[in-house]
């Protein structure tokens, strides 16, 4: 199980990026995207809730990508703790479900977006950093 993979903080431009997800195969490719579009960085890559939410802690991410269906703690659950503690976070909850049959409380819970997972990929990164252009410095 993938607890934590750390890659180091880069340059203030780039958006710090934490991954949330119990599959090891989408963290594994979610973090590869991550790292190779230009504008993004990731500060982690991790299968638990709890070890995400130590990594908003120390790291600060600006963009939190959550797996709506997680055990232990769901990324409804998830999303609602990070807007608690670090709400300029934005949070896309990603799901294999296609959006429109998720769940009401995903729309309730805070998250800044819905993601197909098949949708996540570098041109789907790059449009959101129009988004993080005005929330540099908000640490």
């Amino acid at each position: 199980m993938h607890d934590e993979q750390m890659v180091s903080e880069g340059p203030m431009s780039d958006v710090r990026t934490l991954v949330v997800d119990d599959s090891e195969a989408f963290l594994e490719v979610a973090a590869d995207v991550v790292g190779a579009t230009p504008g993004f960085i990731s500060i982690g890559a991790v299968s638990s809730p709890r070890a995400a939410l130590g990594l908003l802690v120390a790291h600060k991410p600006e963009l939190a990508v959550v797996d709506v269906h997680m055990p232990q703690m769901d990324g409804i659950e998830l999303t609602r703790r990070i807007k608690e503690l670090r709400p300029q976070t934005a949070v896309a909850l990603v799901s294999a479900d296609d959006p429109e049959h998720l769940p009401p409380a995903v729309r309730a819970c805070g998250a800044d977006a819905v993601l197909d997972k098949r949708d996540f990929g570098p041109r789907w990164l790059r449009s959101l950093l129009p988004r993080f252009g005005s929330r540099r410095g908000d640490d």
